[in-house]
């Protein structure tokens, strides 16, 4: 059975280690190898020190900008198999008030275990 609260769980403790710079919390989030694709490109992703190194100085990044939480809401996670499910999942980028400055959208496949949930699949997605 599916259980969306431990999916909103997953992207609440997966906002908070972007937002706070925290590269290995960010790494221990996917399963490799992952792939990550957008309109520009696709990247294959094989090991956690890939994961690091594309988010490295992104939390700078992030609070030089004003934004100071990624806050994700999970608009639905439909069961693919047993163990693979489709999530789509709306970003909110707020400042130190806690008011939306931006926000994006994005797919993912996660494999959820009774251990675990982890990212295979990063997409892009409009709002």
């Amino acid at each position: 059975m599916l259980d969306q609260t431990a999916i909103q769980d997953f992207f609440d403790t997966y906002g908070r280690a972007v937002a706070g710079g925290d590269l290995d919390g960010i790494a221990a989030c996917y399963s490799y190898p992952a792939h990550i694709a957008g309109d520009a490109q696709s990247i294959a992703v094989g090991a956690p020190n890939e994961v690091k190194d594309a988010f490295a100085g992104a939390a700078e990044q992030y609070h030089r900008r004003g934004l100071f939480d990624a806050v994700p809401r999970v608009r639905s996670a439909d069961a693919l198999t047993e163990s693979l499910v489709w999530a789509d999942v709306r970003w909110s980028y707020t400042d130190g008030n806690g008011a939306e400055q931006e926000s994006s959208a994005f797919r993912y496949v996660l494999r959820v275990t009774a251990e675990s949930v982890r990212i295979c699949v990063v997409i892009a997605a409009e709002e």
